[in-house]
This record gives structure tokens, C-alpha cells and sequence, in this order.
């Protein structure tokens, strides 16, 4: 029997959001916080259980926890509605390991999944990601599937292109006629992160939450770094972060925009290597509104922007909700 509201659990490496919706994609109330899957990962492996379903129920009593704490006005018992799960808590860190989906892959109908049931009978149906031959994602395709059924953006998204999704591991994926055909993934934020907290070049980084487009050095050493992207090797490039604390050439805030300037220049190289983007194969950026001022900057300094699509992010920020919904109707139709 089809529900009126159903659970949205996007559940990543860094961070976990549970929404409350309807079937038109509204969000009613949700919850989030920074306690991702690599952050339960750990916990779980310090408890020496390689029992799989306990380790399935060990993640499962975070999401039941924080049903918990969604306020909602409904005259309903939520714990009790459908949860779809989707992200990495479906993959070898998280709460079950699912085979991958081969590409290609239609964004035009809807990936695969499992159904488990909780204690009180609600199914809980798992999305699994998809695959290439040399690359892989989970919980993109979800995004990307709810992207294409979202009527606002119908006459806006291109049947084929480079979709990019930026987080910490930024993907570029390639669309041709509707189905996913390739994937590269990008470290750039799991990257950004490890060096701006440990190792040598950390001691040369700063951040005061300071607006960047407040303050012109932040913004000149951030197009710095994505025109130093363009020369010579990251690797190289990179310790240059402490080269320009030590020398006095940027402070340790700047650095901060100057280190980000150059992986994010750095994870855009390729097409200004090879002819790929065309009028009728564009980058399609899809992203949150904290990330569009760097996206766009990026790509005007690369000379990229006149090739370039930006996602509203509000509609972005419901595509996973929408991917889920997706889903879960095929469900219904499976039952």
C-alpha cells in the first residue's frame, strides 16, 4: 500500500540528512548533521563485529534516533513510514555493501535497490549506486535521476553533457542521450580537508570565516591558485602553500583561498587539455548556493563559463529527494 509521506535518508561520507516528504517532493521537516558514514565507519570497527547483520541494525539505530528528532504537525507515527536509504551508507563502509548498477545507465528511469523491513513492518528500501568500468559512485545517481524528473528544470537540462557534483569526492559524469556513460571522481574536498587540518602545509592555513568576496586578497589569492593549477605539477603546486607563508608572499588566510583555487582549478584541467565541451555537450554544474561564487569564478577564469550550466540549487537540493521518490514509486509497483 502506497504512503502518503515516506523518510529521505541521504547519507554521506561527511554528513547525514533525513527529510520528511510528501509524494510531490515537499519537504515537511527534516534533520542533518556532520556525522557522516566514515565517522559511524570507525566506530563500528572499534567494536570488532564482523557480523553483517549487526552491523546493518548498528546504523540503523542512528536513523531511528534521529526520526526522533524531526518536528513535524502530522497526526502520524513517522517511525512507521517508508525510509529510503541512499548515499554511502549503502557501500563497504556503510551499513550494507550492494552490488553496483553498470553503466550505461538511463537517469531517465531509476536505479536499483533492496527492501529490508524494520522491527515495525515499515520497508526500508536501499539504493544502490552505479559503476563503470574504472570508476564508481554512490548516491549521485540518485541526484542526477531526480534531476531529470524534475518538471522546473525539463526545458533546462541538456540531453547529454558533463554533469559536475561537487563534494568530498567531487564527480564529473558524463551524459550521453540520458544515460550516465562515464565517471571521474575528484578527491578534491577529502584532499582539501586533509591538507588544511594535517602534515606541514596545515601550519600555513588559516580561516576566520571571513566572506571571500569581502575581502580582494582572499579573492586574488583564491584566482592565484586556479591560474597556478594551470602550470607545472599539483604536487609541486601544493607545497607552495608554505613557500607563500615562509617567503610572506600570502598570509595564512589567504592560503587558505589560494589552496582551494588550486585543487578546484586542478579537478577542471582535463578540458582545457582536450576538446570535450561543445554546444551541445556542456558542463552542467550542480551544486549548493556556498559553492556556486567558487564554480563560477573558477570556470571564468578558465575560460570555461560560456560552456556552462548552473543547477538553481534549491532544485539541486531537492533532486536527491526526488531520486528517492523515483524510486520508491517503482517499489509500490514492485509490491
Amino acid at each position: 500500500m502506497q504512503a502518503d509521506y515516506i523518510l529521505c535518508c541521504d547519507w554521506g561520507t561527511t554528513s547525514f540528512r533525513l527529510r520528511l516528504t510528501n509524494l510531490k517532493a515537499d519537504v515537511i521537516a527534516e534533520t542533518n548533521s556532520e556525522k557522516g558514514i566514515l565517522f559511524y565507519h570507525n566506530h563500528w570497527l572499534s567494536q570488532n563485529d564482523d557480523n553483517p547483520e549487526r552491523r546493518f541494525d548498528y546504523y540503523l539505530q542512528y536513523i531511528q534516533s534521529q526520526i526522533g528528532e524531526i518536528r513535524h504537525d502530522l497526526n502520524i507515527d513517522i517511525a512507521t513510514l517508508p525510509l529510503v536509504i541512499s548515499g554511502m551508507a549503502i557501500s563497504s563502509i556503510g551499513m550494507i555493501n550492494m552490488p553496483y548498477e553498470n553503466l550505461p545507465f538511463s537517469v531517465a528511469g531509476t536505479t536499483g535497490f533492496e527492501c529490508r523491513f524494520q522491527q515495525n513492518g515499515a520497508p526500508i528500501i536501499l539504493v544502490t549506486g552505479v559503476c563503470s568500468a574504472d570508476d564508481l559512485m554512490r548516491g549521485e545517481e540518485t541526484q542526477l535521476t531526480g534531476l531529470y524528473h524534475t518538471p522546473e528544470l525539463n526545458n533546462v537540462l541538456p540531453n547529454s553533457g558533463i554533469f559536475v557534483l561537487p563534494g568530498t569526492h567531487s564527480k564529473h559524469v558524463s551524459i550521453n542521450d540520458k544515460a550516465i556513460v562515464s565517471i571521474k571522481t575528484f578527491i578534491t574536498g577529502e584532499l582539501f580537508h586533509i591538507l588544511r587540518n594535517n602534515g606541514t602545509l596545515s601550519k600555513s592555513i588559516a580561516f576566520l570565516q571571513e566572506d571571500r568576496n569581502a575581502n580582494p586578497d582572499n579573492q586574488m589569492a583564491f584566482i592565484k591558485g586556479i591560474h597556478e593549477s594551470k602550470n607545472g605539477s599539483l604536487l609541486n603546486n601544493l607545497f607552495q602553500v608554505r613557500v607563500n607563508d615562509i617567503l610572506n608572499k600570502l598570509n595564512k588566510e589567504q592560503n587558505f583561498y589560494y589552496l582551494s583555487g588550486l585543487l578546484i582549478g586542478s579537478e577542471f584541467d582535463y578540458l582545457k587539455k582536450e576538446p570535450i565541451l561543445s554546444a551541445t555537450n556542456k558542463l552542467v554544474v550542480c551544486c549548493s548556493q556556498n559553492f556556486i561564487s567558487y564554480y563560477t569564478t573558477v570556470l571564468k577564469e578558465l575560460g570555461l563559463m560560456e560552456r556552462a550550466i548552473f543547477i538553481p540549487p534549491a532544485l539541486f537540493d531537492k533532486a536527491t529527494v526526488v531520486g528517492q521518490l523515483t524510486v520508491y514509486k517503482k517499489y509500490i509497483q514492485s509490491v
